[in-house]
């Protein structure tokens, strides 16, 4: 499965409802990663940009 950004900015969207707010996100620190920003684990490769999805769609399901 090819995982790109644009389709996990397209769940990030439905859950915050402005782009701005999926920006930060991708920046910011986040506990699932070990306190490291999504961006830096999507850009890891193929495993961790399959991390990040997960956690993304699993978030949209109402796992927060």
């Amino acid at each position: 499965m090819l995982i790109i950004k644009s389709n996990i900015n397209q769940y990030l969207y439905s859950m915050f409802g402005k782009y701005e707010l999926v920006d930060l996100w991708w920046d910011k620190p986040n506990k699932a990663f070990d306190m490291k920003t999504p961006d830096e684990v999507y850009q890891t490769g193929p495993d961790g940009r399959k991390q990040v999805y997960d956690y993304v769609v699993n978030g949209s399901d109402g796992y927060w």
